[in-house]
C-alpha cells in the first residue's frame, strides 16, 4: 500500500485497477481469492506487488474482502455502465475514495496544480517528510490529473462540478496527463534556479531553499540512475507552473 504521512493512495493507475477489476469479473465470475488472483497475474502470493495492486483495488473501491476478493458494484457500474453518463459518475466515485486525492481536488479547485504548488500542497495536507514528498510526487500529480479529467471543475457561481462533453468521451484505461499552459516570466527578485533545461523561480525564504534542495537532489539522483543504464520515470512530466513563482521543465 502506498501511503504518505497517513494517507494511503493507489499505488496503479486507475485504468490498471478497472483492468485488473475486469478480469476477476470475467474468468473468475466476480469472485477469486488472493492467491488465485496472484495466479492469474504471474505473481507470488505474498509479493509486496500484489499487495500494493489489491490494495490499489480496495482504495479505489473496485473489490471488496480480505482472503476472497469480491468485483464491488461500483467496479461493475465503471465496467459497464447503462449509459455514458453511470460510466462518468461511477468512475468519479472511485477517485472521491481516495482521500487524499479528495482533499487535493478541493485545495486547488478542479485545477491541475503546477509541480511546486502540488509539492507544497502535499506537505501541508500530509505533514511528510519532503524527501518522502519528492519521491511519491510524481504518481501522485498523475492521479490527481487523471481524476481532475473525470472530475472536471467547480463551477464558481453554481458550486456543481462541470462535465463537457470531451470528458465524457475519457475512458477511465486510457487517461492521460495533459501538459499545462506556459507560465508567465517570473519576478526579478527572489530564488531562481536554472538546471538543465528547467527553472525554478520562488519567494527567497527558508522554506523555498528546502524545496529547491530538495529538487535538485531529485534531479541528480535522476541523473545517476541514467548513467548506470537503469530505468528513469521523469520527476514531473510536462507541466510548466508557479506559485508565487514557477519552474519550466
Amino acid at each position: 500500500m502506498a501511503k504518505l504521512g497517513q494517507y494511503s493512495y493507489p499505488d496503479i493507475r486507475f485504468g490498471d485497477a478497472v483492468e485488473i477489476a475486469n478480469r476477476i469479473l470475467n474468468k473468475f465470475k466476480g469472485t477469486v481469492s488472493v492467491k488465485g488472483l496472484a495466479w492469474e497475474l504471474g505473481m507470488a502470493e505474498g509479493s509486496g506487488t500484489l499487495f500494493a495492486k489489491v490494495a490499489a483495488l480496495r482504495d479505489f473501491g473496485l473489490v471488496e474482502g480480505r482472503g476472497e476478493l469480491r468485483v464491488s458494484q461500483l467496479a461493475q457500474r465503471v465496467l459497464h455502465p447503462t449509459n455514458s453518463e453511470e460510466g462518468l459518475e461511477a468512475t468519479a466515485e472511485a477517485f472521491q475514495r481516495v482521500e487524499l486525492l479528495s482533499q487535493l481536488y478541493t485545495r486547488f479547485e478542479g485545477e491541475v496544480p503546477d509541480d511546486m504548488s502540488l509539492l507544497v500542497g502535499l506537505e501541508e495536507i500530509s505533514r511528510a517528510p519532503r524527501d518522502e514528498i519528492v519521491k511519491r510526487a510524481p504518481l501522485i500529480q498523475k492521479h490527481l490529473t487523471d481524476a481532475i479529467r473525470v472530475l472536471g471543475r467547480p463551477a464558481r457561481a453554481e458550486k456543481k462540478t462541470e462535465h463537457s462533453v470531451g470528458r465524457q468521451r475519457i475512458a477511465a484505461e486510457s487517461l492521460a496527463i495533459a501538459p499545462e499552459p506556459m507560465a508567465e516570466e517570473p519576478s526579478s527578485d527572489g530564488l531562481h534556479i536554472t538546471a538543465a533545461g528547467r527553472r525554478l523561480s520562488v519567494p527567497f525564504t527558508a522554506e523555498y531553499i528546502d524545496v529547491a534542495i530538495s529538487l535538485l537532489r531529485a534531479m541528480q539522483a535522476e541523473m545517476r540512475r541514467e548513467a548506470a543504464g537503469e530505468p528513469v520515470l521523469p520527476l514531473f512530466e510536462g507541466t510548466d507552473f508557479d506559485l508565487g513563482g514557477q519552474l519550466d521543465v
